[in-house]
């Protein structure tokens, strides 16, 4: 439990971007959750020999028809909790209070994989498809037509809006990386990202080129390792990367993953709709 307490969301990253298939079983097993949760989850599988898969509470597993078997442990997560608090605001004629939220984040054990039930009902989870139309449309980016006169652009990123070169070496890994600078506010203030053959290397393309590390080998799609290389020779180089640069980065994966979802059902209705 204090070394899950003491989880570093960098060493997780790291750990992640020098392990080939692990963003991918990790989002296999756990897509429901954010993508520093899921490897969360899945490094407290492989220590303790479970087999990755479906997590839920306690209750919701009965829910379902299975039973936590007895003595299991749970699983340990990170998340959200809102706090309220009455803040005095005193102005030149009266003294008031207002409400302020604050969102902190604790680590609670509370689910447990499928390998720790037992039922007689049993149950698999359908794994979502990923849909990029989708996943622009409910990001509120738009595609536009590439019009860079210099071909060895890849692509660009201008305010909510991304280009892809029409001959793109690594056409998934360049829409991820754009998406990713818009996702991430580096596109703020009207500020365009280009990307090229030789953008220097800085903090913001190496985050936005974890989020299309993350987003390609998740879904299986050619670039990652072209990713996991760029992103490697970074880390043996940089002297210190900022504590918050991870969690931005899981942040934003998990956001235009989620975006893209869509399950079979869901497919299957809009082919028939068409």
């Amino acid at each position: 439990m204090n070394e899950i307490q003491k989880a570093n969301w960098l060493e997780l990253l790291v750990d992640a971007v020098n392990k080939p298939g692990r963003l991918l079983e990790a989002y296999t097993a756990f897509h429901d959750y954010s993508l520093g949760n899921a490897l969360l989850a899945l490094s407290q599988c492989y220590s303790r020999s479970l087999t990755p898969g479906p997590l839920n509470t306690y209750k919701g597993w009965q829910t379902l028809g299975r039973q936590v078997r007895r003595g299991e442990s749970a699983i340990t997560l990170c998340m959200p909790i809102t706090a309220k608090r009455r803040v005095r605001v005193t102005d030149s004629i009266e003294e008031k209070y207002e409400e302020q939220v604050r969102t902190m984040f604790v680590y609670r054990q509370f689910w447990f994989v499928l390998s720790q039930t037992v039922g007689d009902k049993p149950y698999v989870q359908e794994i979502p498809n990923f849909d990029i139309d989708t996943a622009l449309q409910k990001l509120d980016i738009t595609r536009v037509e590439f019009d860079a006169l210099c071909g060895n652009v890849q692509g660009f990123a201008l305010r909510r809006c991304i280009a892809i070169n029409p001959v793109a070496q690594l056409p998934y890994k360049t829409m991820f990386h754009e998406i990713a600078h818009i996702v991430l506010g580096h596109t703020g203030e009207q500020q365009t990202m280009i990307d090229g053959e030789t953008t220097p290397r800085n903090l913001r393309e190496v985050e936005a080129e974890s989020v299309a590390l993350i987003c390609c080998e998740a879904l299986g799609l050619p670039g990652a390792e072209y990713c996991r290389g760029y992103v490697q020779h970074w880390l043996r180089e940089a002297k210190e990367v900022p504590g918050q640069c991870a969690q931005r980065i899981f942040v934003a994966a998990t956001a235009i993953l989620k975006a893209g979802q869509r399950m079979p059902e869901e497919v299957a209705c809009t082919r028939t709709n068409e």
